[in-house]
């Protein structure tokens, strides 16, 4: 029998299930506002009520390791259903093409806006990567009327907090404050909509800042690796295959003019979704959504042109000498079908099965029954285009690589042919369940999750019915995906060795080396992958086809939340390819466990960037009209 989660007892809901450990943001002390407060009359601009019904496929929403796990059961577990979600979901579109959705809780003291623009590093040229999370950058740390610094100033004093993330195919703003500051949140979200003005000495020094930024993910333990997965995995295929992190050399050379022609093609209102969750009226609401984002005129850049995904049909592999690191690690990937694919759900499911918890699969087999490694992490990225599915293993001290990878194998070549038991299922369920769940907790994830189900799927509802799709997904399903999609001639493989490991020698694969799209040209290896430098002050990366000696600083990664603006504690683990900041980031991950002592807090990929400090505010541009900054005592 179904279980319906009323529309305003989500978190009663949550912690009947023992699962409310995200709960609201903490806010700190704040003056109360002088002037114009969230309650504004009643707009009649029209609403259009939207239901459950949710179209098919879909990945689940936020990024994060999981390690909870349960025991596998010897026998098969009942037959349950899943929690009938039911956010409630109203959506609107404006004059200028900007969808917003609004998901009202009364009973909840904070409201947060998420601005998620359908802009990412999948759209930058050859020759200017890093361009969007340069762009990310300049819009999180100023708008056209605040200095850098000013907007984390402004909310931090009112109680709030603001998040920013870039991501492949998305970038999304986030601002939680408490209920009665709805008004600002929207103003600082349309202010950095509208064009932004960073000085040429500004942009100079975020420009640095990404070249320290790179330089640290690649001189961090096992970062090399997680980047030269993902070059192998999508070889050919631009959008994914460059790094989101930025080329050396492009960024080397990135100008200002660069930012203003990313923003100006992919930031406007006709390219966003505005959504707001949490403690307000609708009806005050639309009347500031109105107010504030009504005049800013839509952008005319063409959206987003696929090119065609070259098919994989031989194994890659690649080696990494890594000076940081002190025992060998392995990542596997295969480039799997979209969130909205019929398979995607599946694949979730395999994922939590090999990988999220102690007692599934790889876990127990590698860190409590053998005690080859440290840490196992299994991920699936829910990206649009070809999607990533990766497995992420930090192998102990004195362990041969070829022997893990033969127990690695073979756990996959056995839920291939066998598939799961119905009690691994129902385990998996119930987990994904809990995480899905959990991670909408607050209103911040409710309001990121919402816009990013809208951006990708074209209705916020259909966040709806996620759960009852993965409780959908069969034994035979999951075997069906595992053998199709996860087969040993469409995986990469990418080891990672200390320096001077003893008696470690890189066993003689063979490394596609077809050019780049765009291009570039990857230097052919006929035996196996050069070896990767670890990079100093000096040099950053000897792979083929990068080009030794790419200055990239090697100041160690801002351990705030992944990504560029607001600094952040307990951020988004970042899954490649994805950056964050701000507190209290998602915590919703079904597709993506992590288990084993010492789990890596960051997916293969990309890490955080923290925000800088702030500076004096001018006088406020007069449009649009901003919320009165609270009296100071």
């Amino acid at each position: 029998m179904s279980r319906t989660l009323p529309r305003r007892a989500l978190t009663a809901a949550l912690a009947a299930l023992g699962l409310l450990c995200a709960g609201a943001p903490h806010l700190a002390a704040a003056a109360p506002p002088s002037g114009k407060a969230a309650g504004v009359p009643v707009s009649k601009a029209a609403r259009v009520p939207v239901g459950k019904a949710a179209r098919g496929g879909g990945a689940p929403i936020g990024k994060v390791a999981h390690t909870a796990g349960a025991p596998r059961s010897a026998a098969a577990a009942p037959a349950e259903a899943p929690l009938d979600l039911a956010l409630p979901v109203e959506r609107i579109t404006l004059k200028n093409g900007m969808r917003v959705v609004l998901s009202p809780d009364e009973s909840s003291p904070t409201v947060a806006v998420a601005v998620t623009y359908d802009a990412g590093s999948r759209d930058e040229p050859s020759g200017r990567s890093g361009v969007a999370r340069l762009v990310m950058d300049t819009m999180a740390r100023s708008s056209r009327s605040l200095p850098a610094g000013e907007p984390q100033r402004l909310v931090a004093e009112r109680g709030g907090e603001l998040h920013a993330e870039a991501d492949v195919d998305r970038t999304t703003f986030t601002a939680a404050l408490p209920a009665n500051e709805l008004a600002l949140a929207l103003w600082l979200e349309a202010d950095r909509m509208r064009a932004p003005a960073p000085s040429a000495e500004g942009f100079e020094a975020q420009r640095r800042d990404a070249l320290e930024r790179r330089g640290a993910v690649l001189g961090a333990a096992h970062g090399q690796g997680a980047i030269r997965l993902r070059e192998l995995v999508f070889q050919g295929y631009w959008p994914h295959e460059h790094p989101a992190l930025g080329e050396a050399d492009d960024l080397a050379g990135a100008e200002l003019s660069w930012a203003r022609d990313f923003h100006a093609a992919h930031y406007g209102p006709n390219r966003a979704v505005l959504a707001i969750a949490g403690g307000f009226d609708a009806g005050a609401a639309m009347a500031l959504v109105h107010e504030y984002f009504d005049g800013i005129p839509a952008v005319s850049a063409a959206p987003f042109k696929d090119v065609p995904f070259p098919e994989q049909t031989s194994q890659r592999t690649g080696v990494v000498r890594d000076s940081a690191a002190r025992a060998p690690s392995i990542l596997y990937g295969w480039a799997v079908p979209p969130p909205e694919h019929p398979d995607h759900h599946a694949l979730a499911l395999a994922a939590s099965l090999l990988g999220r918890g102690e007692s599934s699969r790889l876990p127990a087999l590698l860190v409590g029954n053998k005690a080859v490694a440290r840490s196992v992490r299994v991920a699936i990225d829910g990206h649009r285009g070809p999607d990533l599915f990766s497995i992420d293993v930090r192998l102990a001290e004195d362990v041969r690589v070829g022997d893990v990878e033969r127990l690695i194998e073979g756990e996959i070549r056995a839920l291939a042919t066998a598939g799961p038991s119905q009690a691994e299922l129902t385990r998996a369920r119930r987990l994904l369940q809990s995480a899905f769940v959990a991670g909408l907790a607050d209103a911040s994830a409710r309001a990121r999750a919402l816009g990013e189900h809208e951006l990708l799927f074209g209705d916020a509802a259909h966040l709806n019915g996620e759960l009852a799709r993965y409780f959908a997904v069969t034994r035979g399903d999951v075997q069906r995906v595992a053998r199709d999609h996860l087969g040993p001639t469409r995986r990469t493989i990418v080891e990672t060795y200390p320096p001077a490991m003893p008696g470690a020698a890189p066993p003689p694969r063979a490394s596609a080396g077809a050019p780049r799209a765009g291009g570039r040209a990857r230097a052919a290896a006929p035996e196996q992958d050069a070896e990767v430098a670890a990079p100093g002050k000096g040099a950053e990366k000897a792979a083929p086809g990068k080009g030794a000696g790419k200055a990239a600083p090697s100041k160690r990664a801002d351990k705030a939340a992944p990504g560029k603006g607001a600094s952040s504690k307990g951020a988004d683990k970042a899954a490649p390819g994805k950056a964050a900041s701000g507190k209290g980031a998602d915590k919703a991950a079904p597709g993506k466990a992590a288990s084993g002592k010492g789990a890596d807090k960051a997916a293969p990929g990309e890490r955080p960037a923290k925000a800088h400090g702030a500076a004096s505010r001018p006088a406020p541009d007069p449009a649009p009209t901003k919320p009165a900054k609270p009296t100071k005592k």
